[in-house]
């Protein structure tokens, strides 16, 4: 996830650092520096999951 891309992710989710930095259980040094350089994969994924609404995931109703 590029530095822009994170950034327009916060943007469209209308919240604040502090609001990025809960969700994503992140400091808020990590959400300034994912600004200026972007970030892993994983946060990638999990904004991703976060925009789409998605809860943790549970294993419930998974195939077994």
């Amino acid at each position: 996830m590029t530095a822009e891309h994170f950034k327009n992710w916060i943007a469209v989710m209308g919240w604040n650092d502090s609001q990025v930095a809960s969700a994503l259980a992140l400091s808020r040094n990590s959400v300034a520096k994912y600004k200026r350089e972007g970030a892993p994969l994983n946060i990638g994924l999990a904004c991703a999951a976060l925009a789409a609404g998605l809860a943790p995931w549970t294993g419930e109703g998974a195939k077994q």
